[in-house]
């Protein structure tokens, strides 16, 4: 192995959709000793590489104008530091030409979060638009606010969401790169820290451990202010599993 495959080793990315998981992915691998992960460094609206995003317009430019070369940096950066394993969240939409330099990075490990219970995320998404909150490590008064929402909006967010899962997943078994797949249930069962240290090739850390909280409940139908249509459509879809708990 090249001293550059050797680098791309250490090297990681989470990919998904919002409300899979990704954030909760992150949070746990970030509590892992030997291992540093990031935020959405391609985020539109800020640069998110530590817990405050950074709006600074002239660093948007810059990484904007060149994506792989901030990637770049940003790996070379942190090798310098103690971490064994380096990576940050790509969210799907996010930067055309990052994802398309997948297939040069054989070595990158890719990491791809999906949720398949689409009503759980689309309503998770729709309270984090109306609360302005996308991740809580307490409880606060926002967690108890009811989602306002129709058949027609989930209904709309579902198929976007679940057309580009399909297609990004199609497309990620042509890389070579190593890649996990992980629907969101996995990573809250048993096991699932070993897994995830299994695939980036180092030893599970017995003080790793997410200090996110769920956001909504459990049950996914109690999240609406009017859930009568909605439960109606998912029933008569054939959808009925998606309105019941979604963790168990």
């Amino acid at each position: 192995m090249t001293q550059a495959d050797q680098a791309q080793h250490r090297r990681f990315i989470i990919v998904g959709l919002p409300r899979s998981g990704t954030t909760y992915l992150m949070t746990l691998l970030n509590s892992h000793r030997l291992v540093t992960c990031s935020g959405e460094l391609f985020n539109p609206y800020s640069v998110i590489e530590t817990a405050e995003p950074n709006y600074d317009p002239d660093l948007r430019y810059k990484r904007d104008w060149g994506p792989r070369y901030f990637m770049r940096q940003f790996f070379e950066r942190h090798e310098a530091g103690p971490w064994q394993r380096i990576g940050f969240k790509l969210m799907l939409g996010h930067n055309i030409r990052v994802l398309s330099q997948l297939p040069d990075l054989a070595q990158v490990r890719i990491i791809y979060v999906h949720r398949d219970n689409r009503l759980a995320q689309v309503a998770s998404f729709l309270k984090a638009m109306q609360t302005k909150t996308w991740a809580q490590t307490r409880r606060s008064r926002a967690m108890t606010q009811k989602i306002v929402a129709s058949p027609e909006e989930i209904s709309h967010r579902w198929h976007e969401y679940a057309t580009m899962d399909f297609l990004f997943a199609q497309w990620l078994g042509t890389l070579p790169n190593p890649s996990l797949t992980l629907e969101y249930c996995e990573l809250f069962k048993p096991g699932f820290n070993a897994r995830i240290c299994g695939f980036l090739g180092i030893e599970t850390d017995p003080d790793m451990n997410s200090p996110l909280i769920k956001q909504g409940s459990n049950r996914v139908l109690d999240r609406f202010a009017t859930p009568g249509p909605i439960e109606s459509y998912m029933r008569y879809l054939g959808r009925a599993n998606w309105l019941e708990d979604e963790l168990v």
